[in-house]
């Protein structure tokens, strides 16, 4: 993988359960790690090969990182991608590829007009 490649600098997020000061429980997006990343939308032929077909949408590579898993997100300025599958390329630890969905919010979809409120 080249550097010059990792142009984006992505945080990935784990949601976690903590306490605060009054012992209330609080649920939330916590920082896990910052790093740099190529994201590249897929195609429909990298959609099926991927294995989860629609909800795919892009695919982000980065150098290895320990224990990133599915169900953990990848948040790059103001958009979000749910890792949906995290493949170490040749099991070398030298490289991840994240499969992975874009969440879009309700916001966005009204401005485009696919939702009716």
């Amino acid at each position: 993988m080249r550097a010059g490649n990792l142009k984006h600098k992505i945080v990935i997020q784990t949601y976690s359960e903590t306490q605060n000061d009054f012992g209330e429980v609080v649920k939330g997006w916590v920082d896990f790690k910052t790093a740099y990343a190529s994201i590249t939308p897929l195609s429909a032929k990298e959609f099926y090969k991927a294995g989860v077909q629609a909800e795919a949408t892009h695919k982000v590579e980065l150098r290895y990182l320990k224990d990133i898993k599915p169900k953990m997100r990848v948040v790059y300025g103001s958009r979000i991608f749910d890792i949906k599958s995290v493949l170490n390329i040749r099991e070398e630890n030298k490289t991840l590829q994240l499969i992975c969905s874009e969440v879009i919010s309700w916001a966005v979809l009204k401005l485009m007009g696919l939702m009716k409120c």
